[in-house]
């Protein structure tokens, strides 16, 4: 059974589309080679990411994430077994957010959050995930 481990981080520094590049490059090797898909999404400096695959290969690359010196404040926001992958295509999706997407997650107020903001409890982090999931991935927000 498929493991899934879902966290927030905040970059430590500006990402420019190269640094994404490299990043995403990187992780879309190296994913490949371990068997792992998921998402990864990238708003103002934060980055949202699940990561599916087997457990001891998911929780090996989440711990060098953490030490990743890329970003800070790396939350677990959910881990669990799934019965099948949910993004079984994507060495590494990617999708960078301008802020329009996070619309339909406002705020009680109705002010937009930033996406680590959104992405906080599991279950707003599930919801986000699921709509971009079945939104697809835009090309043009892609940086490969």
């Amino acid at each position: 059974m498929p493991f899934q481990l879902c966290y927030a981080s905040t970059a430590t520094r500006d990402f420019t589309r190269n640094d994404l590049l490299k990043l995403l490059s990187a992780a879309r090797a190296y994913n490949a080679e371990q068997g792992i898909t998921g998402l990864l999404l990238y708003q103002d400096g934060h980055f949202l990411q699940v990561l599916e695959g087997e457990m001891d290969k998911v929780r090996a690359l989440f711990k060098r994430i953490c030490e990743d010196d890329r970003h800070t404040k790396v939350a677990l926001l959910f881990e669990e077994l799934v019965s099948q992958p949910q993004y079984p295509d994507w060495s590494m999706g990617f999708q960078a957010l301008d802020g329009s997407e996070l619309m339909e997650f406002p705020q009680e107020d109705g002010e937009e959050k930033d996406l680590r903001s959104v992405a906080q409890t599991m279950g707003r982090a599930k919801e986000l995930l699921i709509y971009v999931r079945t939104q697809g991935l835009d090309p043009a927000k892609d940086v490969i």
